[in-house]
């Protein structure tokens, strides 16, 4: 069963799954219509995985309630001391190289609530961590929780119907679990298999290329990002360089009208038509 059959599911019991997501809701950006329960689902889970892929692109672990967390168990090497030969290539590159110093593997930490069910897990810890260190904010690489705001905004929704729609998506995870279905669970960077009260995840060998770049290490250290930067950037320029501010494209605003007084026009139209009789002889 994939996201789909999963999302049948969730709508064919809505008595189990309840919330905002069981009806069509209107958007905040009025060029768009309310859409049917189904079709809102599927927008809201790919803008969920596009949040989760973006944000390990930059170097952050990203925790969804109820499901799991996806982050890296990362291998630190020894600094790299030698000289920088010119003659090898571009120095930058060769200062890059040397100071490429971590390995991240790419892990997927389960939910204690969705582990519970997983009878046949081999339940190892992902992350080698202290032992006091039980939370999973600090058994992750910067870990974050999935924050619904930035989801929300990029499906033009109500953040309560993104809270509502992960509840119910992952709840239904647990309980197809829980009686023995086998789900193919697909995002943009692994896919989560959960069969025989078991569980694997792979991930794509190009996102495992991705996090093990030399570039990818200037993303790992804070201390490379001038501290002006951050204070100098603003929301808006944070949300226009992220992919969800894309992910959607929003229709014309005039164009909107011109359809709404069609179909208005239609409407009265109609109604004339219909309030004509043939008169009797």
């Amino acid at each position: 069963m994939d996201i789909e059959g999963i999302i049948s599911w969730v709508l064919s019991h809505p008595q189990t799954y309840p919330g905002l997501h069981l009806s069509p809701q209107p958007r905040s950006n009025p060029a768009n219509k309310p859409l049917e329960p189904n079709s809102q689902l599927q927008i809201i889970w790919k803008a969920t995985i596009e949040y989760i892929h973006e944000n390990l692109l930059q170097g952050k672990g990203v925790n969804v309630a109820g499901f799991g967390a996806f982050t890296f168990d990362i291998e630190t090497d020894q600094p790299r001391i030698g000289n920088i030969n010119p003659v090898q290539g571009e120095i930058q590159d060769q200062r890059l190289e040397r100071k490429h110093l971590h390995k991240n593997r790419p892990v997927f930490i389960p939910d204690s609530g969705l582990e519970y069910f997983l009878q046949r897990y081999h339940r190892k810890d992902q992350v080698n961590k202290p032992a006091s260190q039980r939370s999973v904010y600090q058994k992750g690489f910067q870990m974050i929780f999935c924050n619904p705001v930035p989801i929300a905004q990029a499906c033009s929704l109500d953040k309560n119907v993104i809270r509502d729609a992960h509840k119910a998506l992952f709840a239904a995870v647990k309980d197809l679990t829980k009686v023995g279905r086998t789900l193919h669970i697909q995002f943009n960077f692994a896919v989560v298999v959960i069969s025989n009260m078991s569980l694997q995840v792979q991930f794509n060998k190009s996102f495992g290329s991705k996090v093990n770049d030399k570039g990818y290490e200037t993303k790992m250290r804070r201390s490379d990002d001038p501290c002006a930067k951050f204070w100098t950037t603003t929301g808006e320029e944070k949300w226009k360089s992220s992919a969800l501010s894309r992910l959607y494209g929003s229709p014309d605003h005039r164009n909107v009208s011109q359809m709404n007084e069609k179909t208005l026009a239609l409407k009265i139209l109609s109604l004339d038509l219909a309030s004509t009789f043939k008169p009797s002889r």
